[in-house]
């Protein structure tokens, strides 16, 4: 095994343990929270009837906008927390994930480097 196929090898498992160690927060904390918003907010929410009302909106953007703005100011305040909630949460989760994915695939920085001859 030459030196850059055992530099390879290192880095890739430095990497594996940096994203899962930055990925902790998220898988067990933020998305167990956003699951147990779901699940209190199906208790509150007929999902089937939302879902078959809104499909009738989808015209155009406006008639979207229009549905939803009317299904919020109709909706009773504890449901309008959850569905900000679980938004809130789904959008942190998949913003870290992102930004964890996006600083592994970047270039390595060209640091100055040691090399064993």
């Amino acid at each position: 095994m030459t030196n850059q196929e055992l530099k390879n090898k290192i880095m890739r498992r430095v990497y594996l343990t940096w994203f899962w160690n930055k990925s902790k927060p998220v898988m067990f904390l933020q998305l167990p929270l956003m699951f147990v918003f779901l699940v209190i907010q199906h208790e509150y929410v007929a999902f089937k009837a939302v879902a078959s009302n809104a499909l009738g909106s989808l015209n155009s953007p406006t008639s979207m906008f229009y549905y939803g703005v009317s299904a919020f100011q109709n909706a009773e305040p504890l449901v309008v927390f959850l569905a900000a909630a679980t938004g809130l949460f789904a959008i942190l989760a998949l913003n870290s994930m992102a930004r964890n994915l996006i600083a592994i695939s970047r270039e390595p920085s060209k640091l100055p480097l040691k090399v064993d001859r």
